[in-house]
Formats: C-alpha cells, structure tokens, sequence
C-alpha cells in the first residue's frame, strides 16, 4: 500500500491530541461519523460542481464507501452505548479551504490537495491511535486506515490526472496551514483538531 500520506503531512499528531482522544471516545467516535458524512458530501458536490471533468468515475465510488463508513461508524457508536447526535464543528476543514485560491482552476486544484490533505490526516490519527484502542475498535480502525490511505492517494492523482503538473509546492503551503492548526492549543476536541 502506497503511504503517500507520511509525504504529504509535515508533522504528527501531537501527543497530547491522542491523550485526549482515549479520554472522550464517544466524542472522537460521534466526530468521526461526521466526518465520514462530511467525505461522502464534499465528493458528492464535487461530481456537481466540475461536471466538464467526469469525476463520478471515481468520486462517486469514494462517496458510497464513505457513507458506508458513516453507517459502520453510527453501529459502533451504537455498540460502545453512546447515541450520535450533532456537534458544534471544528475549524479544521473551514481553515483549509480558506486557505484556497478564489479563482479557477486554482480553487479546484487546491480543493483536491486539501480533499487529499484531510485524508492523510484521518490516516495519520488511526494510526497514532490503534496501539492504544481496545481490540473492538482497533480492529476497525485498522481498515479504516488503508481505506483512508487509498482516498488520499485517490485525490492527488485525479489532481495529476486532470491538471498534469506537479502539486508539490502548492502541497508544501497548504501543508504548512494544515500542521499548524493541528498544533495549535484547541478548546474544542474534534477528530482533526488541534490538541
């Protein structure tokens, strides 16, 4: 399996994220559904939204899993005696597509670094969490964690696919936001925030 995402992040997950992570599992679980919810949604508008690029191809594939994801995340939840409700989102995703350029076909390229960006991340916390999970969840976190390793892969070579030129400097600036909101004192713990 390809670890592209190990390339493309510039620094882990802090320590102290993951301390707190085992402390509010019903959070980082409701959280996570979320953000399989949030997956699905963002290829889904993307399909909509560059509709010249013949995404559905591979994006609505990526949406299905997803969204199967989303439904396995929710029976887990339900398993570990916890109910799924809402939760007031982070500023994970908001900080990063700000960060994106206004004027196309910019945007939709740094749409697909930052789609790729946040995959790595999802990848990069199973990760740091699996050692310490209970089996239950160690076990399906571990699947989880090559599925988000393909989606990230997924996202760069549509990029590569569509543009055909290289990420890699756009990849570093974006890189940057993303490391330093992950490593940034966060009141509000969330599967991607800081800690």
């Amino acid at each position: 399996m390809s670890n592209k995402w190990e390339e493309i992040l510039i620094s882990s997950t802090p320590k102290a994220w993951v301390n707190k992570a085992l402390k509010s599992l019903d959070i980082l679980l409701i959280d996570h559904a979320h953000c399989e919810k949030k997956a699905a949604t963002t290829a889904i508008s993307l399909i909509h939204k560059y509709p010249h690029h013949n995404l559905a191809d591979l994006l609505s594939p990526l949406a299905r899993e997803e969204l199967l994801h989303f439904e396995q995340v929710l029976d887990l939840i339900k398993k570990q005696g916890f109910k799924y409700r809402n939760l007031k989102s982070g500023k994970y995703a908001q900080t990063l597509y700000e960060s994106a350029s206004n004027k196309e076909p910019e945007k939709f390229q740094d749409i697909l670094i930052i789609c790729a960006l946040i995959e790595a991340r999802s990848c990069e916390r199973f990760h740091a969490l699996i050692p310490y999970l209970p089996s239950s969840l160690r076990n399906f976190y571990t699947k989880l964690y090559r599925a988000e390793a393909r989606h990230c892969d997924l996202y760069l070579d549509l990029f590569t696919k569509i543009f055909k030129i290289d990420w890699t400097e756009r990849l570093k600036e974006l890189s940057q936001v993303e490391s330093a909101f992950i490593n940034m004192k966060d009141d509000l713990f969330r599967f991607h925030s800081g800690y």
